[in-house]
């Protein structure tokens, strides 16, 4: 309590010799100093931080937040829970610490349930721990497809039955939460079903079923071929006619400008396949294979009818007269030659998917034309294009999209001036905000650098000066001005350590009964020791100074010469 009465003491017999400017002074400076440490703090509570760990599950959330309370680490939780953020110096380290201790596990359990062995175990208990095994792997398997934030997978695997018959089909189910924004086409959501139905034994894809955190279902039911060779059908429809559309309006919007022109194009698409086959014959290059010569001749007689018709003429035994008989002379003499004729034979399968029938619309807005008026104001003013314009802009269409009036195509352009939205008031307000914004941030650093300048003027500044000045005004304070009074101050104290070389004839003298003199001979020592150039000035003038004369004018000179020094 001493000390600090002490200090209290001395501090207030400072402040009451000083002066009221020096007071100001420095109760600004203690000001500054108490603000600065103050926004010293602030800032430094105000740090800066990097996401840990992201899309957390509530448990794996409640764990981590466990753990950095421990460890007294500063963290910051949003996204309602799902995401932890931690300064950037610990997160690497962080995140080994927390992959050590098996976080986050994602409350997922794969086959490592079963690295921990229980020989009690039943087989009920073992087969619940691989059905939950395999659904584990499942999740973690579909959570590492891209846009797919998590996932729950559900399995129905019923028991093996003697008979074939009674057997039941497994089944399953996957729920998928995806990301913002994200979505899974058709290609994907079938890499689902096939991923899982692969995984399960006697599982087929017709029998998984997918929805998203909507409820929304994403599967389709493979067994229903004619349901999904529409959709399939439609899908490619749908792309032959955006690839028309997109080619129409990125050639035409390079002339008349992006956004100018709208094309919409109706396909009409043979999906039937078709198989043709074509034979062709050369007769021109027919080449004989072989030939043959044929050349018989064969004479005889044969017998002439006669008797009478009946059965007794035809009976064998039944004698009948002689008759007349026929000469017969018959000769047969030929060639025969087989020819092999060349043999084209062509199959043309035409894919589905042909057009059969185009119709393409295209509205091409009016030209911009800018004039000035006399008051020198820019003005848009819109005219239609010339109708041997539009004639180019038909033909180049009818190229880009293969137009064929055989097959029946048809094509109309059109031009139209478009609805102009007037964006101005929204450029205005976005100019605005940007000038804004640009006005904050240079008024942000500007005040900061006025606050360092007024910081350095009124505070750093002010307080050298009135350091300097308290230490001049100190030695001018207590060193003696005249040799009349450095022989009062002799005989009433000790001299001046060190002075007894520059003025001879000064002994030294020491009364320690005086304590007053010597508390002034200290300060005096302390004041010289700070400012030896004034001080020797002050010696200076004593020497100089004559016995008798005016030693205030003598003074005030020494004081003059000590400022300019």
């Amino acid at each position: 309590m001493d000390f600090f009465n002490r200090i209290t003491k001395q501090f207030s017999e400072f402040l009451a010799g000083q002066s009221t400017q020096k007071k100001i002074a420095m109760g600004v400076t203690a000001i500054a100093i108490v603000a600065g440490v103050i926004g010293l703090f602030m800032w430094a509570g105000n740090r800066s931080y990097m996401p840990l760990m992201t899309n957390l599950a509530p448990e794996d959330s409640a764990n981590i937040v466990r753990v950095l309370r421990e460890k007294n680490i500063p963290f910051k939780v949003d996204a309602g829970g799902k995401n932890i953020s931690v300064s950037p110096e610990n997160i690497d380290q962080l995140r080994m610490d927390l992959a050590i201790q098996g976080m986050p596990q994602n409350s997922v359990v794969g086959y490592e349930v079963f690295d921990k062995t229980n020989l009690g175990q039943t087989s009920f208990v073992q087969k619940v721990n691989q059905k939950r095994a395999l659904e584990g792997e499942l999740m973690r398997t579909v959570n590492s497809i891209h846009g797919v934030r998590r996932s729950r997978v559900h399995l129905a695997m019923p028991a093996k039955s003697t008979f074939v018959e009674d057997q039941k089909k497994s089944s399953a189910s996957v729920i998928v939460d995806l990301e913002p924004g994200a979505t899974l086409n058709d290609k994907q959501v079938q890499g689902i079903a096939t991923l899982v139905a692969h995984a399960v034994e006697g599982l087929d894809t017709n029998d998984v079923m997918i929805v998203d955190s909507l409820g929304k279902t994403l599967s389709k039911n493979n067994g229903d071929s004619i349901s999904q060779l529409t959709s399939s059908q439609n899908d490619f429809k749908q792309g032959v006619e955006r690839e028309m559309e997109r080619s129409i309006e990125e050639m035409l919007g390079r002339i008349v400008g992006d956004g100018h022109v709208v094309a919409r194009v109706t396909a009409d698409l043979d999906f039937n396949a078709v198989t043709e086959k074509q034979v062709t014959y050369d007769q021109d290059g027919a080449a004989i294979r072989s030939q043959q010569h044929n050349n018989q001749s064969m004479q005889g007689f044969r017998p002439t009818a006669s008797g009478v018709a009946g059965a007794q003429s035809n009976t064998p035994l039944a004698q009948t007269a002689p008759s007349g008989q026929k000469t017969t002379d018959t000769k047969v003499d030929g060639d025969i030659t087989n020819y092999a004729v060349p043999e084209t034979v062509k199959t043309t399968t035409k894919a589905p998917g042909s057009i059969k029938r185009l119709s393409v619309a295209v509205v091409v807005d009016g030209k911009i034309i800018k004039t000035k008026d006399k008051d020198g104001v820019v003005q848009s003013k819109v005219e239609l294009w010339a109708p041997e314009k539009l004639k180019e802009f038909e033909a180049i269409i009818s190229s880009a999209v293969g137009f064929d009036k055989k097959r029946g195509d048809s094509l109309e352009v059109k031009n139209m001036e478009f609805s102009q939205t007037d964006f101005s008031d929204a450029e205005a307000l976005m100019a605005e905000r940007d000038k804004k914004a640009y006005v904050q941030s240079l008024l942000l650093y500007a005040g900061m650098g006025l606050v360092i300048v007024l910081f350095f003027f009124m505070v750093v500044r002010p307080f050298i000066k009135w350091i300097t000045d308290n230490t001049s005004d100190g030695v001018e304070t207590f060193l003696p001005q005249t040799l009349e009074e450095l022989e009062k101050l002799q005989k009433g104290s000790a001299a001046l350590p060190g002075l007894e070389d520059a003025v001879p004839g000064m002994p030294e003298q020491v009364d320690p009964e005086k304590i007053e003199s010597e508390m002034v001979k200290e300060k005096v020592v302390t004041l010289v020791d700070a400012n030896p150039q004034k001080a020797a000035l002050i010696l200076r003038d004593w020497l100089v100074a004559p016995a008798s004369g005016a030693p205030e004018k003598k003074s005030e000179e020494s004081k003059d010469k000590g400022k300019t020094a």
